[in-house]
C-alpha cells in the first residue's frame, strides 16, 4: 500500500484479522472472583445468596424477573455483595466469591436451579436456568430482558465463527476446538426455530474446511479479511438476504444472531451444564501472537494479566475489547463479565501525546464510516450539550466499530461522543 493511499483512506491503516495462537489455555481458578448482577448497563438479577453462604461452581447465584441466571464460576464462600464499576462503566451490583474448600454438592445446590429436570424441562426455561440468556430475548445492544413472545417467528440463526476486532480470535478458536460438539449439536436449535435456516459465518481462509465439517447440517457463509467489511450489522443482512435496519434489532425481523461460544454455552445449557467459564484473547503491548485464555467469569483483569506474568503499571492502557471496538478501563480490577471476549494493552509511548483537539473539518471520521454518518457534526453538537442537534444525524444508526476515532488526526473521542448522543438526546431506536 503506498503512502498516497493511506493518506486518501486512512482506515486502510486497520490490521487485518490474524488468529494468534492456535490453542486456548486454561487458566487456574483464581483467589476471588467477582460477579456482576447485571445484563450490560442494567441491573436485572436478584441475589440469590448472601455474605458467608458457602457455594458451589454452577450454583445459581443471581435470577432476573424472567428467569435468567447468573452463576458461581468457581467453589467458595460469598465475601461480600457490594457495587463495583463494570467494563461498561455502570455501577452495578456483584457477588464475591473468595475461593475457599466447601462441602459437597447437594440438592438445594443443584446447578439447574428451581428443580429443573435437564431431561423434562423445556429448552428456553434450560437455557435461562444455564445462564445463557437466549438470543431471542436480548433485543438490540442494550440487552433489554424481554418475553420471546414478543418477537416474530425466527427465520435465520446466524452463529459467528469470527471476531470483528482484528487482535481477537476467540470465536474461531472455540469454533475449530469444538466442532464436532457444535455440528452435532445444531439440530437442538432446529428444534426450537423448525422453520429457521441456520448460517455459520466464518472468515475466508476457513470456509473450506467449515463446509466440510458442516456438510448437510448448516449454511457456510465467508467473512472478509478487512475490517470494514466483516462488522456485524453489515455482515448479517448479507448473508441472510434480510434488510435489518441498523436502528432495529434483528430479532424484530425474524433474525438471531449469536458467536459460536454462545452456541456452544447454549447446548451445554440444554444438558443441564450452566455458563461458568469465559474464553478471551489478550493482545497489544508485548504480546507477539495474541493469546486466548479460558477463565471463570468474574476473573479480574488483574489477575488474567498476572497468569501471563503482566502487571498493570508496565502499560499506559487496558482496554477491554479490542483496539477498534474496546472501551479504556478505569481499573485492572474490572472482572470478565460473559460480553467481554479481549483485553487489549497499549504502552504508553503509544497514547497520543494530545487528545481531543478542535476538529480540524478534514472529513476524514465520515470517509471511514461504513454506513455514512456526519460524525463530525454530531461530535460538535455533543461538546457543546446540544443533544437535540445532534439528535439529527441519527447516531442511533452509529455501529460503534470505532473507525471514525481510529483515523481521526486530532484524537478526538468521536465514539464516545455519540454514545452520550444516543443516551442524553433522546434519539429515537
Amino acid at each position: 500500500m503506498s503512502l498516497l493511499d493511506v493518506l486518501k483512506d486512512p482506515a486502510a491503516r486497520v490490521p487485518r484479522s490474524g488468529v494468534g495462537a492456535p490453542d486456548i489455555v486454561d487458566l487456574d481458578d483464581p483467589d476471588e472472583v467477582i460477579l456482576p448482577l447485571e445484563y450490560p448497563g442494567q441491573i436485572l438479577f436478584s441475589p440469590l445468596v448472601a455474605a458467608g453462604d458457602e457455594v458451589v461452581c454452577g450454583q445459581a447465584i443471581g435470577r432476573s424477573p424472567l428467569g435468567n441466571c447468573v452463576h458461581a464460576s468457581i467453589n467458595g464462600r460469598v465475601k461480600e455483595i457490594r457495587t463495583i464499576w463494570s467494563a461498561r462503566s455502570s455501577h452495578v451490583p456483584a457477588v464475591v466469591i473468595e475461593r475457599v474448600p466447601v462441602t459437597e454438592l447437594t440438592t438445594q445446590k443443584a446447578p439447574v436451579p428451581g428443580g429443573l429436570d435437564p431431561v423434562t424441562a423445556t429448552r428456553i426455561e434450560l437455557l435461562k436456568a444455564g445462564g445463557v440468556v437466549s438470543p431471542w430475548t436480548t433485543p438490540g445492544r442494550d440487552h433489554c430482558e424481554a418475553d420471546m413472545a414478543e418477537y416474530p417467528e425466527m427465520r435465520h440463526v446466524v452463529i459467528k465463527g469470527f471476531n470483528e476486532e482484528p487482535t481477537v480470535s476467540n470465536f474461531e478458536l472455540l469454533l475449530r476446538e469444538n466442532a464436532e460438539t457444535l455440528r452435532d449439536g445444531v439440530h437442538r436449535f432446529a428444534d426450537i426455530v423448525p422453520q429457521a435456516t441456520i448460517w455459520l459465518t466464518v472468515r475466508e481462509g476457513l470456509v473450506d474446511w467449515a463446509r466440510e465439517v458442516f456438510a448437510g447440517v448448516l449454511e457456510v457463509a465467508s467473512v472478509s479479511e478487512v475490517y470494514r467489511r466483516r462488522l456485524e450489522r453489515l455482515v448479517v443482512p448479507r448473508v441472510t438476504g434480510v434488510p435489518v435496519p441498523h436502528t432495529e434489532a434483528f430479532r424484530t425481523h425474524g433474525v438471531a444472531v449469536m458467536s459460536s461460544e454462545h452456541a456452544l454455552t447454549a447446548l451445554a445449557a440444554l444438558r443441564g451444564h450452566p455458563f461458568t467459564h469465559k474464553t478471551v484473547t489478550i493482545a497489544g503491548g508485548p504480546i507477539d501472537q495474541p493469546l486466548t485464555v479460558r477463565t471463570p467469569l468474574g476473573t479480574t483483569v488483574r489477575d488474567v494479566l498476572r497468569s501471563q506474568g503482566l502487571d498493570r503499571e508496565d502499560f499506559g492502557r487496558i482496554v477491554m475489547g479490542g483496539p477498534m471496538m474496546g472501551m479504556a478501563l478505569y481499573s485492572d480490577e474490572t472482572p470478565l463479565s460473559k460480553f467481554q471476549h479481549g483485553i487489549y494493552l497499549l504502552r504508553r509511548e503509544e497514547l497520543p501525546s494530545e487528545i481531543n483537539l478542535t476538529c480540524i473539518n478534514c472529513g476524514r471520521c465520515a470517509r471511514a464510516c461504513p454506513v455514512n454518518l456526519q460524525v463530525h457534526l454530531m461530535g460538535r453538537c455533543v461538546e457543546y450539550d446540544q443533544f437535540a442537534g445532534a439528535c439529527e444525524y441519527h447516531p442511533e444508526a452509529c455501529l460503534e466499530c470505532g473507525l471514525c476515532t481510529f483515523v481521526c488526526p486530532s484524537h478526538r473521542p468521536l465514539v464516545q461522543m455519540v454514545r452520550m448522543a444516543k443516551r442524553y438526546g433522546s434519539c429515537q431506536s
